[in-house]
């Protein structure tokens, strides 16, 4: 399965999940040997390629940073526009659970990530 992370480098609370939940033995053995992990970037400044610049369908925004691309995209398929924001999905980018944000919970962090993968192997 793919954990999609919406995060940003200016996140205050992607790094309090970084640090006090990813952290944890049983959440970090499942993100290093269960997942692959895609952090997108929605505050990444850097600039696209003028052939990848465009206009987002969603919100008539110009699109020409690679955190400009990431921020449209969770707007556009998930709806929301918050970080922390995750998402695990099969190999065909179906969601195998309901996405989640901030959650400091170990225990309900760790419980969602075993469902998703569980979900998955099915």
């Amino acid at each position: 399965p793919v954990m999609l992370d919406f995060t940003g480098f200016a996140c205050v609370n992607c790094r309090k999940m970084e640090n006090n939940v990813w952290s944890d033995e049983q959440v970090l053995k499942i993100l290093k040997n269960d997942l692959v992990v895609i952090s997108l970037y929605v505050d990444d400044k850097r600039k696209l390629p003028e052939s990848e610049q465009t206009v987002s369908k969603e919100t008539g925004r110009k699109i020409v940073t690679i955190g400009n691309k990431w921020s449209d995209f969770i707007i556009t398929k998930y709806k929301t526009n918050t970080q922390p924001f995750y998402v695990l999905t099969d190999l065909k980018g179906e969601n195998l659970n309901e996405p989640i944000g901030y959650m400091p919970d170990i225990e309900i962090y760790h419980q969602w990530l075993k469902d998703g993968v569980s979900k998955f192997k099915k």
